[in-house]
């Protein structure tokens, strides 16, 4: 499973460009995270379609980062999340892109890039969920 994630200047519009593209292409954005400052932006997203993202995103001009996430599952608690980041930056692999997709029977939906997906599966084991 892949992310895509679009360096944008932090001016009006560059969300709405790339929903734009993905509604034009008839792909949904399943998950979605961004933030700017000082001039620029991050946004980072899942799309339900890939491949459809990535031809859509290519036509508008848009360029992408295609990174390869891992899918957990946490106890919906206080605590959970820092466990898991913990352990994780324990063992030298950084988070450098989270994203929550909700909850399902008490449990936290999570998505993340990290540093060395490979170590991360090994690691997290049990939390590790199939996409």
């Amino acid at each position: 499973m892949k992310a895509f994630v679009v360096a944008t200047e932090d001016r009006l519009g560059e969300l709405a460009r790339i929903g734009e593209a993905m509604g034009a292409a008839d792909v949904n954005i399943s998950a979605l995270a961004g933030l700017t400052g000082e001039g620029a932006g991050r946004i980072g997203f899942l799309a339900s379609d890939e491949a459809g993202a990535r031809g859509a995103l290519r036509a508008a001009g848009i360029e992408a980062k295609e990174v390869e996430v891992i899918r957990i599952s946490l106890p919906d608690e206080p605590g959970a999340l820092e466990k898991t980041a913990r352990k994780l930056a324990t063992a030298g692999v950084n988070i450098e892109l989270i994203l929550s997709t909700g909850t399902s029977d008490g449990k936290g939906i999570w998505v993340l890039a990290v540093s060395d997906p490979r170590w991360a599966r090994t690691l997290l084991g049990d939390l590790v969920v199939d996409a």
